[in-house]
């Protein structure tokens, strides 16, 4: 059972991969544009290449998220649709994705739980067919300041639940200062630390990515923050990768390019930003 769990849980990870993927990627980014509204993110690094495209309703609020990208020659693409009430609550979010195609699944709901002015959970439901369903769920925590500093996740299937894993959140004033991500070891009932993402320098121009508590509603939670990162790391398995970013900016003082080294191997990545 917890094998099926695991590869069932893989597939809707994708999602939550490809996002992070393409945050990894806007900090590679180079590029120009003007205007004050974020629409579009193209990024390369080498061979590979992704696109981040940002749709708004009419309150200008982030209402559509779509990703598509091509790594090692392997192309894959996904969708995030939210639908909110009269208020601008986030109710739902309709997922799509090739890969969730290639499970047979047309597109995935997951529902927001709201309430005390407070995203609470996220609840993906999904009908494996003969009465079985499949349950995706993360729970976010809070501190007194109203900052998410935990999220915990959980997979469910015939009645039987595992803990799968959880993130904690440190903050530098309305920025994501660290990032740890852990996987839960049932046999031993304890967390293992997987990856630490670290942020450790921003620039003092406001983000165009800058969507407050609703990142992590998108499962994008560097969306959270207010700035744009200049120095950051990714730290796994007894290894660091080291970003340093350099931006310009348009007359808005919203980055239009942004070149990234990475180390090892001082390699770099470029991109464009596209505004309205």
């Amino acid at each position: 059972m917890k094998n099926l769990l695991t590869a069932v849980f893989g597939i809707l990870c994708f999602t939550l991969f490809s996002c992070q993927k393409e945050v990894d990627d806007i900090f590679k980014s180079n590029g120009s544009s003007t205007g004050t509204q974020l629409v579009k993110i193209v990024s390369k690094s080498g061979s590979d290449s992704s696109s981040l495209i940002f749709g708004y309703n009419s309150s200008n609020k982030l209402s559509t998220l779509n990703s598509s990208a091509t790594v090692s020659g392997i192309a894959a693409s996904f969708s995030e649709r939210a639908e909110r009430n009269a208020q601008g609550i986030i109710q739902r979010i309709i997922l799509k994705s090739d890969q969730y195609q290639q499970a047979g699944l047309d597109s995935v709901i997951t529902n927001i739980l709201y309430g005390e002015g407070q995203y609470k959970a996220k609840v993906t439901l999904i009908d494996l067919g003969g009465g079985i369903g499949f349950i995706d769920s993360t729970a976010l925590s809070y501190d007194g300041s109203g900052k998410v500093v935990r999220e915990d996740s959980y997979v469910g299937i015939a009645g039987i639940y595992d803990t799968v894993s959880k993130v904690e959140y440190t903050y530098n004033g309305n920025n994501i200062a660290l990032m740890k991500n852990y996987s839960y070891d049932p046999s031993t009932g304890l967390y293992e630390l997987e990856e630490t993402y670290s942020y450790d320098q921003y620039d003092d121009k406001l983000s165009p990515m800058y969507f407050g508590m609703e990142a992590f509603v998108f499962s994008s939670p560097l969306f959270y923050s207010s700035n744009n990162p200049i120095k950051s790391s990714l730290t796994t398995q007894g290894s660091t990768i080291t970003y340093s970013v350099t931006y310009t900016y348009n007359s808005f003082n919203k980055p239009v390019s942004a070149t990234s080294i990475v180390q090892p191997g001082n390699t770099s990545s470029t991109g464009t930003y596209y505004y309205q």
